[in-house]
């Protein structure tokens, strides 16, 4: 049992030698304790988070899987609570187990959309993402799971740009999709930032239009004013997450200082929260750098 965090289910039990009397006298003498139909734990001590999850899929059997707001407590995304675990079968009609809330769906999952984290089957992170969205999770609760995943390094941005592709047309997908706008790699620009700061920059033309995505020296530069000697770099997440990345961010301010180069940098939750301050900074900046050039 110890290999399942203290919980064993009845056919377990069987397979160790006891009988359904032996099973029923257990119980009645406190060294078993019924958490599910068909489904054990050891004694009265408190079971561990994991037992209480580990159990759920007993309950449904081996080809289960935790799914949605459960899964993304097990991937360390949002704070657990075991008073309402999600449990997904593939099933042609919905078992019902009292505790659990089970979700049914018709095909096998993507063998990539399937995980296991401490023995435990869940949902990928770009599944549940599309689960949490289907089940009616908001933009907000959804920019929470993934600012979570991007924090720990646990977002795979092929793998959930494959993910959105495989349930595309599917209850969800659309909402992950629109709020991974700010995520996902796109052809004509990096990242969503960078397209938001573009449409907000062409409803201010008493702001000069910069050079974009240029080289200086060896860097490559989101915005870049040269009359005014002012770059700008635009920090979408999850690029900017990863040390190897800052440490490059902080070479390249460097060496742009080194160039008499002023650089500005805006990250997304700065941009979604102070455009006003941003458009402040940047306007100053350009001031300064005219200034400078003129003297």
């Amino acid at each position: 049992m110890r290999q399942n965090s203290g919980v064993i289910s009845l056919g377990g039990l069987r397979r160790l030698g006891f009988s359904r009397h032996d099973v029923a006298g257990l119980i009645a003498h406190g060294d078993l304790r019924r958490l599910h139909n068909g489904v054990y734990a050891a004694g009265r001590a408190p079971l561990k988070d994991d037992a209480y999850f580990k159990a759920a899929l007993l309950a449904l059997g081996h080809r289960a899987w935790l799914p949605e707001t459960t899964a993304s407590m097990v991937w360390g995304l949002a704070p657990v609570s075991v008073a309402s675990i999600a449990v997904t079968v593939v099933a042609s009609s919905t078992p019902k187990h009292p505790g659990l809330r089970v979700r049914r769906v018709s095909q096998p999952p993507h063998p990539s959309e399937i995980k296991t984290r401490r023995g435990l089957r869940v949902s990928s992170i770009p599944r549940l993402l599309i689960e949490v969205a289907a089940a009616g999770g908001t933009r907000e609760e959804l920019d929470a799971l993934i600012d979570a995943a991007v924090s720990r390094g646990k977002l795979d941005i092929a793998d959930l740009a494959a993910t959105i592709e495989r349930h595309a047309g599917r209850s969800g997908t659309a909402k992950v999709r629109q709020t991974c706008g700010e995520y996902l790699p796109h052809l004509d620009r990096k990242s969503g930032l960078e397209r938001s700061f573009d449409r907000w920059l062409g409803r201010h033309p008493e702001i000069p239009e910069p050079e974009r995505n240029i080289y200086l020296g060896p860097w490559e530069i989101d915005c870049y004013w040269q009359e005014h000697c002012l770059a700008l770099e635009l920090d979408g997440r999850p690029y900017h997450t990863i040390i190897e990345d800052i440490e490059r961010d902080r070479r390249k301010d460097a060496w742009l200082q080194i160039h008499g180069i002023r650089i500005l940098r805006v990250t997304d939750a700065r941009w979604k929260r102070d455009k006003a301050g941003v458009q402040d900074d940047l306007t100053t900046l350009l001031a300064l750098g005219a200034t400078t050039r003129a003297a």
